[in-house]
């Protein structure tokens, strides 16, 4: 589940997101400040109305910086994916720090990628990756070639770009029936490896044609190197094959789907009827069966299937160990490693395959009563001596905090690398070679992300280092570090700066050279006056501290307080919106909400991410109700504070948002005036098996929690105006939720308003200029 904002810093996210701009002096700032649209504003245009329009724009303001950068194989260049004109349609670009100089690689003629012209299985990728960009969105460097190459997937084929003229070639031919899904390189760069028709297939990069390397998947309801479903909605695995070190295995995942009903989606919207106007989706509710998922390797250049000793799923197995494939991973001597995960969440296995045999070994087991969050926070360490031979890097919140330590080669504890009352988000890098660890984390600040380095091997007689900071400046920083671990690229960006690009010294964190930078404010603020909201600390019912973003109105133009007030929610487990970050300055909505004297608060109740186990752990076997009783508290400071007025508080969400908007009118009617659901889910038996057993246990254990959690269980006590909003072919949260609501509300004799997208899914594309008036109209007639 995600919000369907882009205000929200996620834990599903580093690695997609995992998948940044600003006029500056060095010539590939200026080449890209030339050729985009952006101007000075003239007097005229200070004067202009924020409008809707400016809602549903995107990219937001400002937020139009490189994106996917990455270091060449050899750490000379560094390439990166850039609209020169502001839009969604990106090019490659690569940029050279010795000379200065910046080249475009590929501009396709037309824009590139067109989300009409893709076939379903593309279009439901995008959707699990959140993938909003055209034109070119992804592409890979070869590594080992002789000159500099870089393959480029495209709707119609793999292409590949060769120095120096970096003209573009079609390898392989993709075909609308027969797609080309995930292709992958391998490590020694001479092959390439893809999921066509269920299938994995390989090929030369240079020659030949693609060979199958697995078989018997079509027609049975299985599919070999494809992530099923909840891997990709949920646990953030996109992938269902892995090359290995040495380039001669691939492991694969083969997922079978038998034993999950077919939930089938009519597009009501169309034209035609039959095969092409509906879709049939193998969807885990909860309670019920997961798909099976076994874990294969085979040779790249012939031989049988090995399987290992694992498979997860299994129907009638209920809260046993074995429940989801997490992770899998290749370290040194083509070792293979899973990360497996019991369906209640609350144990997580690492395991050690032989792939010659399929025997496993358990290297280790983390335990927890309130739930496990997998990570991608596991290193086997290349180079150790002595004891730390075959030693890895795991993470674990048995403190109740995120934090790194260090276990040798058979699995057993050695020490920790980090600790403390803050968390590390990712660990972005380790150099054997001078003994350090690079990670991402809350050192400083909950409401930031910052660069870090700590000592790999610390002397345990005493207490550790405190981590040393590398990043400079309040905010968020996403880094990338190049291979030989001397340089970083750090985007940086805060609620007064919008992203900026430097390449900096791994070293002490120093600026060796800006590479994107633009004016504050930038020409899109100037003309709109957006300014950032103050963030603001108060306190939950039991003194836990919770942090608060309020957009207050003009003074001048609304005069002082009390105001009417909108309550923009989320408040759902693994994500964070409060945080000091550009892209809460650019919440358009809450700013065109602003422009028309209406405040707008944001609150991230206990349960959100960011805070630790115990503060996420508030919402365990009971979404909806913590949740909401914090954010009826906020609500309540503001009146205190003089801010809001009594009666005329409203709320608007998506996703888990729209679950709370929904809720909180129905639990606390004389809080909550109105509210915008969109996208809400209404009752947690109609979610999947994956999110929702991990926040709410198993239906059959826990009948009262998922009865009161339902929103239907609330309706009676509504007495403020309620609209829904939903997207009729939404395969993530189906339409059915709101189909119940209706027909709940309409038992019960309750008003309410309905906004439909027949065409659209759970993000909203194509109307969205359409959704944002008709929203506004119903805030501005109903607060």
């Amino acid at each position: 589940m995600h919000s369907g904002s882009n205000n929200s810093i996620s834990q599903k996210n580093s690695s997609t997101e995992k998948r940044r701009k600003i006029k500056q002096e060095s010539a590939m700032a200026s080449t890209v400040t030339m050729t985009g649209t952006d101007k000075a504003p003239s007097s005229d245009d200070n004067c202009l109305i924020f409008s809707v329009k400016d809602i549903s724009r995107y990219p937001l303001p400002g937020c139009f910086e490189p994106s996917s950068i990455a270091f060449s194989p050899d750490d000379k260049l560094i390439s990166y994916l850039y609209s020169p004109d502001n839009t969604l349609n990106r090019n490659i670009f690569v940029f050279d720090p010795a000379s200065g100089k910046q080249q475009t690689l590929l501009s396709l003629p037309g824009g590139g990628l067109d989300e009409s012209v893709l076939s379903n299985e593309e279009k439901l990728w995008r959707e699990r990756l959140r993938e909003r960009g055209l034109g070119i969105t992804c592409y890979e460097w070869v590594k080992h070639s002789q000159s500099p190459r870089i393959m480029v997937p495209l709707p119609n084929g793999i292409y590949f770009l060769d120095a120096p003229s970096y003209e573009l070639r079609l390898r392989l031919p993709s075909m609308l029936w027969s797609p080309i899904i995930n292709p992958q390189l391998s490590p020694d760069g001479t092959m390439i490896a893809f999921v066509r028709d269920d299938e994995i297939c390989v090929m030369s990069v240079s020659h030949g044609k693609p060979k199958q390397i697995t078989n018997g998947a079509k027609g049975n309801q299985k599919t070999h190197g494809l992530a099923e479903y909840i891997a990709q909605e949920e646990m953030e695995r996109e992938n269902g094959f892995w090359w290995s070190a040495d380039s001669s295995y691939i492991a694969f995942t083969q997922v079978d789907t038998n034993e999950i009903p077919i939930f089938r989606i009519l597009h009501q919207g169309k034209a035609t009827i039959g095969a092409n106007a509906q879709e049939d989706h193998h969807y885990p509710f909860a309670g019920n069966a997961n798909a099976k998922v076994r874990l294969g390797v085979t040779p790249v250049f012939g031989g049988g299937i090995t399987w290992m000793d694992l498979t997860c799923g299994i129907k009638g197995k209920g809260n046993d160990d074995e429940e989801y494939l997490a992770r899998v991973s290749w370290i040194p001597e083509n070792v293979l490693i899973a990360q497996v995960l019991n369906r209640a969440h609350s144990k997580l296995k690492l395991l050690k395959f032989d792939i010659r045999s399929g025997r496993r070994e358990v290297l280790l087991v983390e335990e927890d009563n309130i739930w496990i969050n997998i990570h991608d926070c596991f290193a086997p360490l290349k180079k150790g001596i002595d004891m730390f031979a075959g030693a890895f890097i795991w993470a674990s919140e048995r403190s109740g905090f995120r934090h790194l330590y260090l276990y040798d080669r058979t699995g057993t504890f050695l020490g920790p690398i980090t600790e403390g009352d803050w968390m590390v988000d990712q660990l972005i890098g380790v150099n054997e070679h001078t003994g350090l660890v690079y990670f991402t984390g809350t050192v400083d600040s909950p409401l930031e992300t910052n660069l870090y380095s700590t000592i790999l091997f610390p002397d345990w007689r005493f207490p550790l280092q405190k981590p040393r900071r590398l990043t400079q400046g309040r905010g968020v920083h996403v880094v990338i570090l190049d291979h030989q671990m001397k340089r970083f690229i750090d985007i940086h960006h805060s609620l007064s700066s919008p992203p900026r690009v430097w390449l900096c010294s791994l070293e002490d964190g120093s600026l060796l050279m800006p590479l994107y930078e633009q004016p504050v404010p930038t020409p899109h603020t100037r003309r709109l006056q957006l300014s950032p909201p103050d963030l603001v600390q108060i306190s939950a019912g039991d003194g836990t501290i919770l942090y608060g973003a309020l957009y207050k109105p003009d003074i001048n133009r609304f005069g002082p307080p009390p105001y009417r007030t909108m309550i923009s929610v989320y408040g759902g487990p693994n994500v964070q919106t409060v945080y000091n970050s550009w892209t809460n300055t650019v919440d358009m909505r809450a700013q065109y909400l602003r422009s028309k004297g209406i405040l707008v608060w944001k609150l991230d109740n206990r349960g959100s991410a960011r805070r630790g186990l115990k503060f996420e752990g508030a919402l365990k076997y009971n979404l909806g109700l913590i949740d909401v009783e914090d954010q009826e508290t906020g609500a309540k400071w503001l009146i205190e504070q003089g801010l809001a007025k009594p009666g005329r508080i409203g709320l608007y969400g998506w996703s888990y948002g729209g679950y709370m908007a929904a809720m909180a009118i129905g639990r606390c009617p004389e809080t909550f005036k109105c509210a915008v659901a969109g996208a809400p889910v209404t009752a947690w038996d109609a979610y999947d098996t994956f999110y929702t057993e991990k926040y709410m246990g198993l239906p059959s254990n826990n009948p009262a929690g998922y009865e009161y959690s339902s929103v239907m269980h609330h309706v009676h006590g509504i007495k403020g105006k309620l609209l829904l909003v939903h997207g009729m072919i939404d395969e993530n949260v189906h339409f059915r939720h709101t189909a119940r609501l209706v027909n709940a509300l309409t038992a019960a004799g309750k008003t309410y308003e309905l906004l439909l997208f027949p065409d659209e899914r759970h993000t909203v594309r194509q109307y969205r200029m359409y959704m944002e008036e008709r929203i506004w109209e119903f805030i501005d007639r109903n607060l």
